[in-house]
């Protein structure tokens, strides 16, 4: 599939780094985590290439009980209603054809967050999304999302171009990510009992069934 030409601005990854962190807005972030958690002893941005950084951890929040959080900051600058889940982190066109390199952090099992904070400062609104139980509804669900269409305009490809790489995007609707998110938190627990095929025959020892 080809880039979506709307999205042709191409994406400096430092300025955009330096937006998604900038201090301006980390009253914000640290009022946000405190509504959650009114015990919050400390919010500890994340900010040097690190492991940290590496598994995907913006912020480490530390709790009074000695409880303690890691999240994975996302900010977007224009609220769709939709929350945009990242295929691939880093991939390009090659004869024509879109080649996956990275994977997305909506899909990446090395990822060690607790949770994804999905902001939208011009919304004055943010998503706090389990981290697992998200990458689990988009294994099982981003096929189907890919068909979508929202606003008149598709789910997918959304793609953004970056210097000498593209991140491709799928666009999903919250109500139906949040519907997906559900439907991980509820599954079959025990085995089904396998009763017998057939009506049971008279032997010397007693009845025996047959399965």
């Amino acid at each position: 599939m080809k880039p979506l030409k709307a999205n042709a601005v191409i994406h400096h990854f430092a300025e955009r780094l330096e937006w998604s962190a900038e201090l301006s807005d980390e009253p914000s972030w640290v009022a946000f985590y405190k509504r959650l958690w009114p015990d919050l002893v400390t919010a500890v941005r994340i900010d040097q290439n690190s492991e940290w950084q590496k598994a995907g951890i913006d912020r480490l929040l530390i709790l009074k009980n000695g409880r303690s959080f890691t999240v994975d900051e996302k900010k977007r600058s224009k609220d769709y209603g939709d929350i945009l889940i990242e295929e691939w982190s880093v991939g390009r066109v090659v004869n024509g054809q879109y080649c996956g390199e990275k994977v997305g952090w909506s899909l990446d099992q090395a990822k060690r967050c607790d949770f994804i904070a999905y902001a939208i400062p011009t919304a004055t609104k943010c998503y706090l999304l389990p981290f697992e139980i998200l990458r689990q509804a988009c294994v099982h669900n981003l096929e189907r999302w890919k068909k979508l269409a929202s606003g008149g305009r598709p789910a997918y490809p959304l793609d953004a171009q970056n210097e000498g790489y593209l991140t491709r995007n799928c666009s999903v609707p919250w109500g139906e990510l949040k519907r997906a998110m559900c439907e991980q938190m509820l599954r079959r627990f025990a085995v089904d009992i396998q009763l017998p095929q057939h009506e049971p025959s008279h032997s010397p020892a007693g009845l025996e069934f047959t399965w």
